[in-house]
């Protein structure tokens, strides 16, 4: 019998920035971005997100970036990142 292979996570690096989730019905939520890493990353929300569901996470105002809700627990939540960051577009 085989042993396990570890699991082999991308490096994470705390940042504890602000943002916003944006879900599939365009529903924006405040939240904060406890970690983060190239494949995606660990938000502190008081709202919870749908694991599975489609999102867009904004932090700051230039890039959404498009995710995947991975787990959901408590006031946390890991996204999986699905893509390159899309520009965001502001009305004038």
């Amino acid at each position: 019998m085989q042993e396990p292979r570890p699991i082999k996570r991308a490096t994470r690096v705390e940042t504890n920035a602000p943002g916003v989730l944006i879900d599939s019905e365009g529903v924006e939520t405040p939240v904060v971005v406890a970690d983060l890493s190239a494949g995606g990353c660990r938000i502190i929300t008081e709202a919870m997100p749908i694991i599975g569901e489609h999102v867009r996470l904004r932090v700051g105002r230039i890039a959404d970036y498009p995710a995947r809700v991975r787990w959901a627990l408590g006031d946390e939540a890991g996204l999986e990142f699905t893509g390159p960051a899309g520009e965001v577009e502001f009305g004038s």
